[in-house]
């Protein structure tokens, strides 16, 4: 990978990571927590070079505090291996106040994980350690002997 992508791919990340962190310190503060309910669970196993992988995502009925019909949401895909949702369990979501459609689980590893792994990422691209696996073919080479 050349210097110039890989400073443009870490600039990227350092400000997704930016907006990330944004976006986890305004649901922490000012974001209301509700008790949801899980009514459906959606489950894929997949096939790849690594093996076997079971993933499942949730929908999620909760009701706002401020009232109103209930609404729906889908978690993300997350791995079964290590988590096993089924319909019934209580789930704890978060959202704004001004727009409870937009909601997100309640989860402080989910809040912490995106923005540091992109900070990591960004940090990574401006150094320059981020290389490709892929081995670079030669196209002109000088040597001034």
């Amino acid at each position: 990978m050349n210097r110039f992508l890989s400073l443009a791919i870490g600039i990227v990340c350092l400000c997704g990571s930016a907006y990330m962190a944004k976006r986890t310190i305004e649901f922490r503060r000012h974001g209301e927590v509700v008790s949801g309910e899980v009514i459906a669970v959606d489950r894929q196993l997949t096939h790849g070079e690594d093996g076997f992988d079971l993933s499942e995502r949730t929908q999620v009925r909760y009701t706002p505090r401020s009232g109103g019909p209930p609404l729906e949401m889908h978690t993300q895909w997350g791995t079964a291996w290590i988590f096993h949702s089924k319909p019934g369990d209580p789930q704890s979501l978060r959202y704004l106040p001004d727009n409870s459609v937009d909601a997100r689980e309640d989860s402080w590893l989910i809040d912490l994980l995106g923005p540091v792994t992109f900070l990591l990422l960004g940090v990574g691209g401006l150094t320059g350690s981020l290389t490709s696996s892929r081995p670079e073919s030669v196209l002109w080479s000088s040597s001034d002997d």
